[in-house]
């Protein structure tokens, strides 16, 4: 008890400085906070949600300090809190995190970066064995905050009756789409792919499609998006995956598609091909013939 309440002591002490002008003081209490939250000690966050919602505020703090070295000795810390974080202390995290990717004023790739820090140091589900009760508790969490906000749009946590929060993945008027969004959805069917159920697999194909289907939107975030749906194909149920090739062939049929379109939609198909080529391979036979069609014609040749 005495030890807990010395490292509790410590760890306050430590928030405390972080509001110091010196970047390199700040920046040293946060390294003697990581080597507090990887070490045995602060397993008690677990059951002491005020010390662990201090901490969290204080690491969001820091993590708008205009000192590079300091954002990334914030993010740094945020993977060991995350797995000392109670699902009551875990969950408002994510949320206030997700709210940061929507500002209109700070560097919005820091919060997405935090977000895949989080969701990488989370216990997740291993490979051809049954989750442990601590994935799945890690999961609940994701699944309530996260995937509706990837997915969004949500209300807005300013109580504002009709107020809402653009969905992470959806297209900013004035910056686009964000790749670093696409890169935190990865990061969650990669983790917890297994978990997911399918009515999250349908809401998160949907804006990335949607993506795919643009064409305006970018190269990067494209090609980002093509990752995405490699990603989540995987975990689709054979229903889902035939309804996902009947829409591709109804699309890819269309007279109207435009040559960028086309030529997103088979790069998709190429892309899933080599990702799943198992549960994929089945349905080459109805959709290569869109493929074959457009070798042949100059215009998709030289968009390639």
């Amino acid at each position: 008890m005495a030890d807990r309440q010395v490292t509790q002591q410590n760890i306050l002490a430590l928030l405390g400085k972080l509001d110091d002008p010196d970047a390199d003081l700040r920046y040293m209490s946060l390294n003697d906070l990581f080597g507090i939250l990887t070490s045995p000690g602060s397993a008690f966050l677990a059951q002491e949600q005020r010390t662990a919602t201090k901490l969290a505020e204080g690491l969001l703090k820091a993590l708008d300090d205009q000192h590079g070295d300091v954002q990334n000795q914030a993010l740094k810390c945020l993977g060991p809190l995350s797995v000392r974080l109670s699902f009551e202390s875990l969950t408002p995290l994510l949320g206030k995190l997700t709210d940061l990717t929507a500002s209109q004023t700070i560097d919005t790739s820091v919060p997405n970066t935090a977000l895949r820090v989080i969701v990488d140091t989370l216990p997740h589900p291993q490979s051809g064995q049954p989750a442990q009760q601590n994935a799945i508790t890690a999961y609940s969490a994701v699944s309530k905050v996260l995937i509706p906000r990837l997915t969004g749009p949500t209300p807005s946590a300013s109580g504002r009756r009709g107020s809402v929060v653009r969905g992470m993945l959806e297209k900013d008027p004035s910056k686009g789409f964000s790749s670093d969004a696409i890169d935190v959805l990865i990061k969650v069917v990669t983790c917890f792919g297994p978990l997911l159920q399918e009515s999250e697999l349908a809401a998160l194909q949907g804006p990335v499609m949607g993506i795919i289907h643009n064409d305006t939107a970018g190269t990067v975030v494209t090609k980002r998006a093509l990752t995405a749906i490699s990603a989540l194909v995987l975990h689709f149920s054979e229903h889902q995956l035939n309804s996902f090739v009947a829409s591709l062939t109804e699309t890819l049929s269309s007279p109207n598609i435009s040559t960028v379109h086309r030529r997103h939609l088979i790069a998709a198909i190429g892309a899933i091909a080599r990702s799943a080529p198992a549960k994929f391979g089945p349905h080459l036979n109805t959709l290569t013939p869109f493929v074959f069609a457009a070798v042949g014609e100059d215009g998709v040749a030289q968009a390639n």
